[in-house]
């Protein structure tokens, strides 16, 4: 049985994460310095709108991508050094994925048998290891009966258990799910996360889940929050203190942990959200992440700017010795 032992080292850790692109000549920055540790048997769920960032953690700890900046390691690797066939040696035997798009984890012209096999037959699993792992794996996630149909002929709910079974193929530490549920109704998105939960139990598996449902985040023991490529976490309801509430004269008595963030600020800044309110501690040095942005993202703006300046200084120069 899994279990999360506070004391040990931890399984995930991010230190200062930034993921940045560039898209025509413009620098987008998905992660803004993630710092984020998960323990080995956890489950935790993040929880944000669309555009926030969540996928982009979920690629850079599958492998799928890399950091712009910080540290990223998962057990005793550190994923910023791998290359080539080590990284893909990861992805195949130390991570399993499922996605909302049923497309990205099943292939429609295999049966559910056969597509639970083919990550052991890229592994190099023999073939009766295949069968009896892919056998089980069906049971488990109650498809058996349906083994030998391909996912056209199988429910929402269905193929996506399936799509769990095929991420579980080769025996992976971590299960990372983005979305499973968001193309699933209720009832069946409340089976899908049961599901999930039983086999964390059942096979020691640390899972991290991004979603926009906070009923489905509500099956994990932790929930954090992405917004703007920023990770919080999530204290309404705390299980050590009493969810805050507001007064008759709008005074709210905040956690320990949201006081001690505070505590140090010279000020503290009260913005307006679509999602909510914010509270920022604000400093008078500049932010460390905001300057470690600027170290390692292009200035093409600025640079074009100089060299504006300086086209324009060196024209009114030749203009003043034509002119004398």
């Amino acid at each position: 049985m899994a279990s999360n032992n506070g004391g040990s080292a931890p399984y995930i850790n991010c230190k200062n994460v930034v993921k940045a692109y560039t898209v025509s000549d413009h620098e987008i920055v998905a992660l803004r310095g993630i710092d984020f540790t998960m323990q080995r048997g956890e489950m935790v769920a993040i929880v944000g709108p669309s555009g926030a960032g969540k996928s982009s953690l979920l690629n850079l700890l599958g492998g799928l991508d890399t950091p712009t900046a910080g540290r990223l390691t998962v057990g005793d690797t550190n994923l910023i050094d791998l290359k080539g066939r080590a990284l893909a040696t990861y992805r195949l035997h130390r991570v399993g994925f499922v996605w909302q798009q049923v497309g990205r984890n099943l292939l429609f012209h295999r049966s559910a048998h056969h597509n639970v096999t083919l990550p052991m037959m890229m592994a190099g699993t023999k073939h009766f290891h295949r069968r009896r792992r892919a056998k089980e794996l069906l049971a488990a996630v109650g498809i058996a009966e349906h083994a030998h149909k391909r996912p056209a002929l199988l429910s929402g709910g269905q193929q996506q258990r399936v799509a769990i079974a095929v991420a579980l193929a080769n025996h992976p530490d971590l299960l990372l799910a983005d979305e499973p549920t968001g193309a699933l109704d209720r009832d069946s998105a409340a089976q899908v996360m049961q599901l999930i939960a039983d086999l964390r139990q059942r096979y020691g598996l640390t899972i991290l889940m991004v979603t926009h449902d906070m009923e489905m985040a509500a099956y994990a023991a932790r929930t954090l929050t992405l917004r703007d490529g920023a990770l919080g976490q999530d204290l309404t309801e705390s299980a050590n203190e009493t969810p805050p509430q507001l007064d008759e004269e709008g005074r709210i008595q905040l956690p320990a942990a949201v006081r001690s963030q505070l505590a140090e600020a010279v000020r503290v800044a009260v913005e307006i959200r679509p999602e909510g309110v914010l509270l920022r501690p604000e400093q008078d040095l500049a932010d460390d992440t905001d300057a470690l942005l600027q170290d390692i993202l292009p200035h093409k703006q600025s640079h074009d700017t100089n060299r504006r300046r300086l086209f324009r200084r060196n024209g009114r120069a030749k203009a003043q010795e034509v002119h004398e």
